[in-house]
């Protein structure tokens, strides 16, 4: 399904957080991305999930990554980084990586992060046939690589659509940046929020 084209609305110039009513003061561009924003286990990984799956199913294309954990007889060992709109994947981090950047518990491989980063992102940004890109998530073991900062930058940037899930909390450094910026709108996912959210984004891509 082709990309509308860009449209315009009132809206107050920063981040802005869905809810209803609200005042608006000047004409700019609507915010061409949303975030997810919750703490670990909210349900934006879901959300993102069922968006997607609807989307696909109205005939949009979607690119972009997720990053689902990799367990071993019950316990989380690690996380794999996927390409959404292919067979591209790698294991990102793992508790029995010896190299790489230590985040938390885990070590980071850096070149998987970049080598799909590159192919889901850097990619999908030139091609004329993708409606929307999900970045499952914006976090700490991703942002180890330059590549994948970069080019969720231009990601963020560019006239495609992304929904991208990212921690509650933080408001320093990429993350506080990223949050920042006025061209997102802000959907806080929690136990309330989190079953009608795929809907509402749904109808959030619909009108970009």
């Amino acid at each position: 399904m082709p990309r509308p084209p860009p449209s315009a609305v009132k809206n107050s110039g920063g981040p802005n957080e869905i809810s209803p009513g609200g005042s608006t003061d000047s004409i700019e561009p609507v915010p061409a991305n949303a975030l997810l924003v919750g703490p670990p286990r909210s349900g934006k990984t879901t959300a993102l999930e069922r968006t997607a799956a609807s989307l696909r199913e109205d005939g949009y294309s979607i690119d972009g990554l997720s990053c689902p954990e990799i367990r071993e007889g019950g316990d989380r060992v690690g996380f794999e980084i996927v390409r959404v709109g292919g067979d591209e994947r790698a294991v990102m981090a793992h508790v029995r990586f010896e190299s790489g950047p230590r985040v938390g518990t885990y070590r980071v491989d850096v070149s998987a992060v970049d080598r799909l980063s590159a192919v889901a992102l850097v990619d999908a940004v030139d091609r004329t046939d993708v409606d929307c890109l999900v970045i499952d998530e914006i976090a700490p073991m991703q942002l180890e690589s330059e590549r994948f900062v970069e080019a969720t930058r231009s990601a963020l940037d560019s006239s495609v659509p992304v929904v991208a899930a990212i921690k509650a909390g933080p408001t320093d450094g990429v993350l506080g940046a990223v949050k920042r910026r006025s061209d997102v709108d802000r959907f806080a996912v929690d136990t309330e929020t989190r079953d009608d959210l795929p809907e509402r984004l749904c109808e959030w891509i619909r009108t970009r």
